[in-house]
């Protein structure tokens, strides 16, 4: 697979959740969530209903080993060192 994850801050300052994460999976599945995915094994997320903020700024960027739709859970494996 040859797509990377993304986690943005989220430019909605009225946003209870800060984060906004694109896991490539399908075209593309952008989210709103409340913590820096995956540093919890789990995290409450959103669907984002609009589309990708352009210029949003990305706080983390992964390369991806794996990604993979179970149900409504996504596995995610990452190629980093750590997390």
């Amino acid at each position: 697979m040859e797509a990377d994850f993304l986690v943005a801050r989220n430019p909605d300052a009225d946003s209870s959740l800060p984060y906004l994460l694109h896991v490539p999976i399908d075209r593309g599945l952008a989210l709103k969530a409340r913590d820096p995915w995956p540093r919890a094994s789990r995290v409450y997320c959103h669907p984002l209903e609009d589309p990708w903020p352009e210029g949003a700024e990305i706080v983390e960027r992964a390369p991806v080993r794996h990604c993979h739709r179970r149900g409504a859970a996504i596995d995610l494996v990452l190629d980093r060192r750590s997390n």
